[in-house]
């Protein structure tokens, strides 16, 4: 029984996205090189441009307020980002893929740390892509290198991992407490706890295959392109 619930409640909120109603989108951003990720808050929205190496930090209008980075691996650089989480907006996660480490900012973009393989896995070089920040502040990290997710406290102290087999995550979230796995390779989407065990599987809801990320806060909808972000206006 619980499981058929656990079914049904997953299909329902599939249910609801696929079929609210969106005004037509407007581009709110142009000439981006080869973004990849993007995560909004109620007051901002984040963009990885792994082209240019750095994170944009836009207003809901689209708008430019800081941009993070440049190609090198200082600090305050990044080579191949790949993605972001900006929590509550206190404490902002980027997966730096090319220097093999997530590097960790607060809001106003002030370096605060740095995490490696060398730290957690005895001098083991991680390739981070995807990455999650969980309600405790816990961060999920899958290592392309490995085909693992590694789980570190908020401190950025290592805890535990677990292999994804055949997954290649195209996306981490979290979901009624349980990591939610995009894999648009496979066409599936994975839930498992967040100690790694296996649960349901479904299949992936979106065929965009125009679209690299996108996020829904409030009645807003950002939708984000290889060079562009979209905004529209999400009626329910």
């Amino acid at each position: 029984m619980i499981r058929l619930l656990s079914i049904l409640c997953i299909l329902m909120i599939w249910s609801v996205s696929l079929f609210a109603q969106s005004t037509e989108s407007e581009v709110i951003y142009s000439g981006l090189e080869d973004a990849t990720s993007i995560y909004a808050t109620q007051d901002y929205v984040f963009v990885v441009e792994s082209g240019k190496h750095r994170l944009l930090k836009l207003d809901h209008d689209g708008n430019l307020v800081e941009t993070l980075g440049g190609f090198g691996n200082g600090d305050y650089q990044f080579d191949r980002p790949i993605d972001v989480d900006a929590t509550n907006g206190l404490k902002i996660y980027v997966s730096d893929y090319g220097n093999n480490r997530v590097q960790i900012y607060d809001r106003r973009f002030q370096y605060l740390g740095t995490i490696t393989g060398e730290s957690a896995f005895q001098n083991r070089r991680i390739k981070p892509t995807q990455l999650v920040v969980n309600d405790f502040g816990e961060l999920f990290v899958f290592d392309e290198a490995f085909k693992s997710i590694h789980r570190f406290d908020e401190n950025g102290n290592y805890i535990d991992s677990f292999e994804l087999a055949t997954l290649v995550p195209t996306d981490l979230g979290i979901i009624r407490n349980q990591i939610q796995i995009e894999d648009r390779i496979s066409g599936q989407v994975v839930l498992m706890s967040q100690n790694g065990l296996s649960g349901e599987i479904f299949p992936f809801a979106s065929e965009n295959s125009e679209e690299i990320d996108k996020v829904t806060i409030g009645a807003k909808k950002f939708v984000l392109h290889f060079n562009q972000l979209k905004k529209s206006t999400v009626n329910h």
